[in-house]
């Protein structure tokens, strides 16, 4: 069973959050201040389908269709996150991987 790497997990965040805003050359250093409570439910709706849709990757580096991976996300987990890196990171720590039925 493989996670996500920090470096996948930063590629999904952002660009979930380009489907809502311009991202600055420091992406991790943003805060999310500039979002209102619809950019956030949208984010996290795409973050959601984005990490849903990711492949899942094998010890060994090769993909498969058997798995996927998830994260509970809620508006509340916003406040686990000052700024880009910490989303990144909390998604990073959090992330679950489930079969596919």
């Amino acid at each position: 069973m493989a996670y996500l790497t920090r470096d996948q997990v930063k590629t999904i965040v952002t660009d979930s959050l380009r489907a809502i805003a311009d991202l600055p050359a420091n992406v991790e250093a943003a805060t999310f201040d500039m979002l209102n409570d619809e950019h956030k439910k949208v984010f996290l709706a795409t973050l959601k389908k984005n990490l849903n849709a990711s492949p899942y990757y094998q010890d060994d580096g090769t993909t498969t269709d058997t798995s996927y991976y998830d994260v509970d996300l809620t508006m509340s987990s916003f406040a686990n996150w000052p700024t880009v890196k910490d989303c990144i990171d909390w998604v990073t720590e959090h992330q679950t991987i489930y079969p596919k039925n």
